[in-house]
């Protein structure tokens, strides 16, 4: 920074996570504050952002397209995408105000799935490992990996799902 006006070129690398990032990967609280940073910086009168990354948590994602959408206010937001800006990477790309992709980018791919293991008959067959609980409520251990979901519970886990899918979808169109 010598005084001139700047452009701050930003590289989001790897897979998306929630926290701090390494060189692997891209953290949310890493690249959302650098991303600030440019954007509350007077000398920087432009953001590029080259992206190539094959997405991650929804929610890391979320928090880093707040920030480009803020930054898109204040100064000119650009992506550069590299070799792959899928899912999440579509996602942190999508708020911006143009998006440069080389012919073979590849990118897109909306979607969003929820894992949840039931690990209860690999617990008891291969380990030995049985498992009794005390529970405040039917579903106070909604998420356990050590039974399988009823009904209510899938239903509960798959309306989360959808509401992060119908989020994705609308900030996307």
């Amino acid at each position: 920074n010598d005084g001139r006006d700047n452009i701050a070129v930003i590289y989001a690398l790897g897979d998306i996570i929630d926290g701090k990032g390494d060189k692997n990967s891209i953290g949310s609280i890493d690249l959302a504050g650098e991303i600030k940073k440019a954007r509350e910086d007077s000398t920087v009168k432009a953001i590029v952002m080259r992206v190539n990354s094959p997405g991650g948590s929804a929610l890391a994602s979320d928090v880093i397209w707040r920030e480009v959408t803020l930054a898109k206010k204040a100064k000119p937001f650009i992506i550069s995408m590299g070799d792959v800006a899928a899912s999440g990477g579509y996602y942190i790309s999508c708020a911006a105000d143009k998006i440069y992709a080389q012919p073979n980018t590849i990118t897109g791919s909306i979607g969003v799935f929820g894992v949840l293991p039931n690990m209860q008959r690999m617990y008891k067959n291969k380990l030995g490992i049985t498992y009794d609980r005390v529970r405040t409520n039917p579903h106070s251990d909604l998420g356990s990996i050590t039974r399988p979901m009823d009904d209510f519970e899938f239903k509960i886990i798959q309306k989360g799902v959808d509401d992060i899918y119908n989020g994705f979808i609308t900030k996307v169109a």
